[in-house]
């Protein structure tokens, strides 16, 4: 018994004692706060990271969002520029077309006598796609020989004929030949294809002379299909002096690659 009441004596006093130290202690150093933060930081540290978490899932969501409108905005716009570029071609092709026709009104005032075809190109032939091929043949009254004019020019001559197609053989065509005159002239040649775009002028003459850049003209000559005065080339140089004849360069007015419309010259 007596020893039972002195260990209580002695938890008490230890209770007592831990109880004024623990207040001491809180009174001199807020220990108190101090084992809060220490059993609290952790805490606050889950929360900011579930917190921060969060913040970045949203931005995330966010970015994915923006990054949709955004890619929806450039398939618009690249939509758009696709019209404009097809309304432009669309364009192109009206003013090209516009001035076509005013070529040719322009043609046909000039000469109203000719009796014109218009024709279509079918498609390009190769090599050098210096051939057209055009949508209208015998049964439109085409007949070989017969001169092919696109913006005033000669390009070419009707070199095959089908019912509803012939071929155009350029003027650069080595089997073409067409009798030509210099503009304002009485100088009277040949003009021949060469395969390339260079045409050869020979001028049955020693004593030709033809400056640069001069036109030459179709010749009015018996039994030709060809009208009359209608540019063809324009001379570029001296090419050979012959015992009998002199030669020269000359480069087409219109390169057929260039051309978009073309007209069958029928006859007047």
């Amino acid at each position: 018994m007596v020893m039972f009441l002195k260990t209580k004596k002695k938890i008490f006093f230890l209770v007592f004692f831990l109880f004024i130290s623990l207040f001491f202690l809180n009174y001199k150093f807020n220990i108190y706060n101090r084992v809060g933060f220490f059993v609290l930081t952790p805490v606050y540290i889950l929360s900011s990271w579930a917190t921060g978490l969060e913040h970045f899932s949203s931005n995330v969501a966010n970015i994915a969002s923006d990054n949709i409108s955004l890619n929806k905005e450039v398939e618009d716009l690249r939509k758009q520029n696709e019209q404009l570029r097809l309304s432009y071609a669309l364009l192109l092709k009206d003013a090209q077309d516009l001035s076509n026709e005013k070529a040719f009104q322009n043609f046909q005032s000039q000469h109203p006598k000719f009796k014109l075809l218009k024709a279509t190109i079918l498609y390009r032939t190769e090599p050098f796609y210096q051939d057209l091929i055009i949508n209208v043949g015998y049964d439109n009254g085409i007949k070989t020989g017969m001169p092919v004019i696109s913006d005033g020019c000669i390009i070419g001559l009707i070199s095959d004929v089908a019912p509803n197609y012939s071929r155009v053989s350029y003027i650069g065509d080595k089997t073409v030949k067409i009798p030509v005159k210099l503009n304002g002239s009485n100088l009277y040649g040949i003009l021949e294809g060469t395969g390339s775009e260079q045409l050869l002028f020979n001028v049955p003459s020693v004593f030709a002379a033809i400056h640069p850049l001069e036109v030459l003209v179709t010749a009015s000559v018996p039994s030709s299909l060809l009208p009359p005065d209608i540019p063809v080339a324009k001379v570029m140089g001296l090419h050979d002096v012959g015992s009998l004849n002199t030669v020269f360069t000359a480069l087409p007015i219109q390169q057929i690659q260039m051309v978009d419309d073309v007209w069958v010259y029928l006859g007047s």
